[in-house]
């Protein structure tokens, strides 16, 4: 691996109509570049799928400014932050642990207000983006009034194979994709975080010797929190990963016995296909709510939680 420069792939996403499903959406992937017109936009993605890194990369291109949510919401009068793009990461993390997700929300949004409601990017995590709610009110601080909604895409099969040689000094990429594939793993490869640790996974104790292990060590991996301020943040403590992943096979079987596609988080608008959170029985609601914001699970259109 290249400790010192580290090959970041370049990365599309997918515009996202509120309140529609990746497969109702019909515009294409594009670059970030390609939307820097924009007066401003929000950049949806599962934990570990690079924001952070995006948003770098984009801020570096376009001469903007990169800043955490955490401290745009707590420090003031930055001159840096003046009369710039304004790349903003991390709304899930300062949401994370929080009793009301509104209250800093509202700190970005009276941030941007003070400082004239200028062109912003903002990144969150597709659990904790609360869909038309947070959509309707981030266009009362953004220029023109209007943001768009957008998502990143899984890493192609080719970025996935510079990434293996590049960073994780993979001898033959694609005999290792097809390894995972045959495993029933192929998912782990379209995150580069998940791609990370599968990779050290395997090079430290190689293949395990059944698909079923493979798979337990997938959904290990997936339930494992990495970014440390959602770890100060939440109830980790004492949702350990075990815990998580008990809680997840209790909803899976759920699911499964329901029928059902996935479980409605939001309150908003039905849909009778899905399972409603405040239904659901057993284990505490904070503890399904945390293994629902688990990479087990995807948000298709943030008001909504699926099976991977």
């Amino acid at each position: 691996m290249n400790a010192l420069q580290p090959y970041i792939a370049p990365r599309t996403c997918t515009e996202a109509e509120v309140g529609k499903s990746k497969a109702e959406v019909k515009f294409g992937p594009l670059s970030l570049e390609e939307h820097s017109d924009e007066g401003a936009y929000v950049l949806l993605a599962p934990p570990g799928s690079g924001k952070t890194s995006e948003f770098k990369r984009q801020a570096e291109l376009c001469g903007g400014q990169y800043v955490s949510a955490r401290d745009f919401i707590t420090f003031q009068d930055i001159s840096e932050w003046q009369d710039r793009t304004l790349f903003i990461d991390g709304l899930d993390e300062v949401r994370a642990g929080s009793a009301d997700g509104r209250t800093s929300f509202d700190g970005i949004r009276n941030q941007l207000q003070r400082l004239g409601n200028p062109k912003f990017r903002l990144s969150c995590r597709e659990a904790d983006w609360f869909g038309s709610n947070d959509h309707r009110h981030l266009e009362s601080v953004a220029p023109e009034g209007k943001v768009l909604v957008l998502r990143l895409d899984p890493l192609p099969e080719n970025e996935i194979k510079a990434i293996l040689r590049e960073n994780h000094n993979v001898g033959d990429p694609d005999a290792f994709v097809d390894k995972a594939r045959q495993r029933g793993v192929a998912a782990l490869l379209e995150n580069p975080l998940s791609l990370e640790l599968l990779t050290k996974a395997v090079m430290k104790n190689e293949w395990p010797d059944s698909r079923i292990r493979t798979f337990e060590m997938a959904c290990e991996t997936l339930a494992d929190e990495t970014n440390e301020e959602h770890q100060y943040a939440t109830i980790r403590e004492h949702a350990n990963t075990e815990l998580l992943l008990d809680t997840a096979g209790q909803l899976c079987a759920v699911l499964l016995l329901a029928g059902a596609p996935g479980i409605q988080l939001s309150a908003g608008k039905q849909d009778e296909n899905f399972i409603k959170l405040n239904e659901l029985t057993g284990t505490g609601r904070a503890l399904q709510l945390e293994s629902l914001k688990t990479r087990l699970f995807e948000a298709p259109n943030s008001e909504f939680a699926i099976p991977l």
